[in-house]
């Protein structure tokens, strides 16, 4: 997605629609990207956060193994929830992140607040719900709008060739750095007859480049990223396609159109996008010898689009059809079903401005699991790969993320000096 970005959005024209201004744009990008970039680099975590982390991933779809963890809680709920948090904030070359349970929205630079909750509903009934919100400066809502918009514009009716120059002239630091992961395939920006204009993106993943300098992030995205399948569709009730994209064999394919830096449907008229969409996923990843997944899992998939606020609200209410090994596959397949019972599972992510107050990037969302003999295979298998995850890879990708966030942040600078 980062290279999605890139190719779309890494153009000279785009850095001003950060801001109403040259200075308020300069002075949103700088922020924007130092935060977020902020929160990859060097972080520093105490040993109660560390095993925290790793509890919650070993035991996410079999919670028992961690609600009585008494080294993990930081307090009980009146409903006898188990309370947890941490708030974190760059401080000169590293992000200190420290286990504390706090309400209040963070109000600074790089400060960022988390929540995690678990909620025993049964005997074998458990509800997880997280809520993480990152300051992002006094960028506003719209302007994030702004500059996807202005980014789909720029590169209609031009040549592919045109907008590659583009984003390797004004963007060499940004190319340089997802360069090392992400190689631009194929790009295709094809005008049609409604005056819209098609992009067509396929980004081929390269660990063998990453491992010279990032050998134990290549190493996971080879054994579990490059090996899986993955399709995502959003589309509207006249079944219309809104966004395509897909990944397989070390490629990921990106679909869109847009005219004006409007989204357009796929195929057919041009029309302003529906609020109301649905998104259809699919995944199927190998872990040790085993194949899991699922097709067609479909759910509501809303646009938040108010003066102070821009995102996506979802919730998938209809259990998927899921691929599992055939031995595994006989077991009772009921509790699969519970998470998508009642309310679903709801997931919202939103970018909220509050004039005078710290731009919130938020993100939360719920899971109900009924522990079984079916979820207890596949949370071995998800906490297997957590676990390969947790460690020296994990600090290789966020050295990865904090490179390409700094390398976003100096080559739009240069363009709105």
């Amino acid at each position: 997605m980062a290279a999605l970005c890139v190719a779309l959005t890494a153009c000279r024209q785009v850095a001003p629609a950060f801001g109403p201004n040259i200075p308020g744009a300069r002075q949103n990008a700088e922020e924007f990207f130092y935060s977020i970039g902020s929160r990859f680099t060097n972080i520093q975590r105490p040993p109660k956060i560390i095993r925290a982390r790793q509890q919650f991933g070993h035991y996410a779809l079999t919670p028992s193994g961690v609600y009585n963890d008494t080294s993990v809680w930081l307090a009980v709920g009146p409903d006898s929830a188990r309370l947890f948090g941490n708030e974190g904030k760059f401080s000169f070359d590293r992000y200190i992140v420290n286990a504390r349970l706090s309400n209040t929205p963070p109000d600074t630079l790089t400060e960022s607040r988390e929540i995690v909750r678990l909620r025993k509903l049964s005997a074998s009934e458990y509800e997880w719900f997280t809520n993480v919100d990152v300051a992002l400066g006094r960028i506003a809502a719209k302007n994030i709008s702004d500059v996807l918009a202005a980014a789909l514009d720029a590169g209609e009716g031009r040549s592919p060739a045109t907008i590659r120059a583009d984003y390797t002239t004004h963007f060499p630091r940004t190319v340089a750095a997802l360069g090392r992961l992400f190689t631009i395939d194929t790009l295709r920006a094809t005008l049609d007859g409604e005056g819209a204009t098609t992009y067509e993106l396929a980004i081929r993943l390269t660990p063998d480049i990453l491992k010279a300098t990032m050998p134990h992030y290549a190493a996971y995205i080879d054994k579990y990223i490059s090996k899986g399948k993955y399709r995502l569709t959003l589309t509207d009730k006249t079944g219309a396609r809104w966004f395509d994209a897909s990944a397989a064999n070390y490629y990921m394919h990106f679909k869109v159109r847009s005219k004006g830096g409007h989204f357009a449907p796929l195929e057919g008229a041009v029309r302003p996008m529906p609020e109301a969409l649905t998104i259809h996923l699919d995944l199927a990843m190998k872990i040790l010898i085993f194949t899991v997944g699922w097709t067609e899992m479909t759910g509501e998939f809303n646009l938040i689009n108010t003066p102070h606020e821009r995102g996506w609200a979802m919730r998938f209410a209809k259990e998927p059809e899921w691929r599992l090994p055939p031995a595994v596959g006989r077991l009772l397949k009921s509790p699969l079903r519970r998470p998508f019972q009642g309310q679903g599972i709801p997931v919202r992510i939103s970018i909220r401005d509050n004039p005078g107050a710290q731009t919130l990037l938020n993100r939360r969302g719920t899971l109900v699991v009924q522990e079984s003999g079916i979820l207890r295979f596949l949370n071995r298998l998800s906490g297997t790969a957590v676990g390969d995850f947790l460690g020296p890879s994990e600090r290789e990708a966020n050295r990865f993320n904090a490179d390409a966030f700094r390398a976003l942040r100096a080559d739009v600078a240069a363009i709105l000096q």
